[in-house]
């Protein structure tokens, strides 16, 4: 029987996303570590932005029409440049079995089945405006389209390793499949446009990478790699002990497969309309795609492709302030267009002896300052589930920036 719900709690996992726990471990609500065997699943969704509203982005999900002041009320937040938008949507399994080494008996087998999807951008306030509102208003004006970035990722990984049940130091190894990927980077870009509205002059310097483009199902794999991850994780000496973890999630590559596409251009367009000398000659003013690819230098280049992965980096700290509440203080980073490193601060309190509940306050990553909430509680003795948000109030209104919701469930067997 224990055997069978281990299997059918890995097979049951969805696309749901996997995190560093947000709330420290505690030894009275978290659950007993002589279980032989314990299964997690976790998931994590996480968006955010600096200047854009939460209500676009949810506006354009649902589809249909997109009003103006919608789009104007996230204008006139942006930033001349460094506007950011990104997201993180994770899942995994995890199975951890009973210690079976002599030598090291503090160390338990690891093995996680995960999913991950992973984007993130950076553009300026010309671009924006161009994608929502058009270049009616740069008539004998030049548009700033440059520096802007975008990159989205999407892998499945199989990983196994081991972790000390004393301290939560783990190391693992993982293969790597890769779904898709999307790499934009614009250096440089200005699209100047006539008063009258006939005239165009563009200036381009950037580079467009991406997976084969004929399809990214599950039945697909465009590329394969290899990835790590591991945690060191060790408690100071004193009178308040601090817990101090170190860590690096997905650090690896992923060697993409000979029809990935590539784009570079640095060039000079300049559009004048179409002259027509006769209008019964008419073959000279149909315009083929061929024409147009070579015109503009559209062609992609295809060949394999050897890419870093979007991997994260952390530390974090947690201290004792007294026998129910803990400070914790967490920086991290992740490899992705509009990160910045992020700041984390929670304050946790036990409740009796199966719930925790805390509140977080955090700022960096894709976005500015946000306030979250999290809690765990333990039903029995074998069941442990939490939960929390990076952005409370993104589910009261859609006039904030960030929205998130993690999950998590424990299961000892």
């Amino acid at each position: 029987m224990n055997k069978a719900a281990s299997l059918l709690l890995l097979l049951s996992a969805s696309p749901v996303l996997a995190q560093p726990g947000v709330l420290p471990y505690d030894a009275k609500v978290d659950l007993d570590p002589g279980y032989r065997n314990t299964v997690s699943l976790k998931g994590l969704f996480d968006y955010n932005a600096n200047t854009v509203l939460n209500e676009l982005p949810l506006a354009l999900y649902r589809g249909g029409h997109v009003g103006r002041d919608l789009r104007q009320r996230s204008a006139e937040a942006l930033r001349e440049k460094g506007n950011s938008v990104g997201y993180v949507i994770e899942g995994s399994a995890t199975w951890t079995g009973a210690a079976c080494w002599s030598q090291l008996p503090g160390w338990r087998p690891l093995v996680s089945l995960g999913y991950h999807d992973l984007a993130g951008s950076s553009f300026t306030e010309d671009a924006y405006a161009l994608t929502f509102f058009g270049n009616a208003a740069y008539e004998g004006r030049t548009a700033v389209l440059g520096p802007s970035a975008f990159e989205r990722t999407r892998y499945e990984t199989f990983g196994g390793g081991m972790i000390d049940q004393r301290s939560g130091s783990f190391v693992q190894m993982h293969l790597v499949r890769g779904r898709s990927f999307t790499d934009l980077n614009v250096e440089w870009a200005t699209l100047f446009t006539g008063e009258d509205g006939r005239v165009l002059r563009s200036a381009l310097l950037g580079d467009l990478m991406a997976s084969d483009t004929s399809g990214s199902g599950w039945d697909r794999t465009n590329g394969l790699g290899a990835a790590f991850s591991a945690r060191w994780a060790f408690t100071t000496n004193g009178e308040r002990p601090l817990r101090i973890g170190l860590g690096v999630d997905d650090l690896g590559f992923i060697a993409w497969n000979g029809n990935t596409v590539r784009l570079d251009q640095d060039t000079l367009i300049r559009y004048e309309g179409w002259h027509v000398d006769d209008l019964f000659g008419l073959d000279a003013v149909i315009i083929n795609e061929e024409t147009v690819l070579d015109t503009l230098g559209l062609r992609y280049d295809h060949g394999s492709a050897t890419r870093l992965m979007p991997f994260r980096v952390y530390a974090d700290a947690t201290m004792d302030m007294c026998e129910r509440w803990r400070l914790s203080l967490a920086v991290d980073h992740r490899h992705l267009p509009g990160y910045i490193p992020q700041l984390t601060a929670l304050a946790s309190r036990t409740m009796g002896q199966r719930t925790m509940v805390g509140a977080n306050v955090s700022y960096g990553g894709f976005g500015t300052l946000r306030v979250g909430f999290a809690a765990k509680h333990r039903f029995g003795q074998r069941v442990l589930i939490s939960f929390s948000t990076p952005q409370l109030a993104g589910f009261a209104t859609g006039r904030v920036r960030g929205l998130g919701l993690v999950f998590g469930l424990h299961v000892g067997l």
